[in-house]
């Protein structure tokens, strides 16, 4: 892939012979279509796709908070390609074609902003109740700093709360993932600053629940 200013008669979209234009992030980018072949895939490349496969999946219901938590990541990648690179590099786990999403080290979040440390989560009724710290003092410049959090339970579909709380409350809630008592959920949160800046902080996973027995 390569990228140009001008082309002979200017930018150009679409495909001409083996060449495809495209426009990302405003760069003017050019790539040639790949060679087919009739040879059976290798053991590496069936990894490769059943990898990017699970990536895609999973990553798929997280779309709104992967474009806000990777918005200031790598300017010639997208918020959800950043997020993908991070997924299959450090958070999906084991051999092929047993992989799976290592919820303990999953990223949804990568930015400078100030994060938090030691939060703690409870379960109360279908909510999860997230609590961090706040220091009037030292936290003042950061007090209407937007609150994300995520809940996942593998194999469900994610809930998640976009800044509709904000940092100086120190505790939010938001509702537990749809699935059967018993079921471990995984929490996380981060924040983002609520101007044009567009800056996260790092998310941190903030611990686990179980979903309680209805009654």
């Amino acid at each position: 892939m390569g990228t140009y200013i001008k082309g002979i008669n200017g930018r150009f979209t679409g495909k001409v012979g083996s060449t495809v234009g495209s426009q990302c992030k405003g760069i003017s980018v050019m790539k040639s279509l790949p060679d087919f072949s009739n040879h059976k895939a290798s053991k590496k490349q069936l990894a490769h796709r059943a990898k990017f496969r699970l990536a895609t999946r999973f990553l798929q219901p997280l779309y709104p908070v992967i474009q806000l938590g990777y918005k200031n990541q790598d300017s010639l990648k997208s918020p959800q390609n950043a997020a993908m690179s991070e997924l299959m590099k450090y958070t999906i786990e084991g051999e092929y074609p047993d992989y799976k999403v290592n919820l303990n080290n999953l990223v949804l979040a990568v930015g400078s902003l100030k994060g938090t440390n030691r939060p703690s989560v409870e379960a109360n009724g279908e909510e999860v109740v997230f609590t961090w710290r706040y220091n009037a003092s030292s936290d003042e410049m950061f007090k209407d700093n937007g609150v994300i959090l995520v809940a996942i339970a593998e194999g469900y579909y994610p809930e998640y709360s976009i800044c509709n709380n904000v940092r100086s409350e120190g505790t939010a809630s938001m509702y537990l993932p749809d699935a059967p008592p018993g079921t471990v959920v995984h929490c996380y949160i981060a924040f983002a600053a609520m101007d044009d800046t567009n800056r996260v902080s790092n998310s941190v996973h903030a611990g686990t629940v179980i979903i309680p027995e209805e009654g």
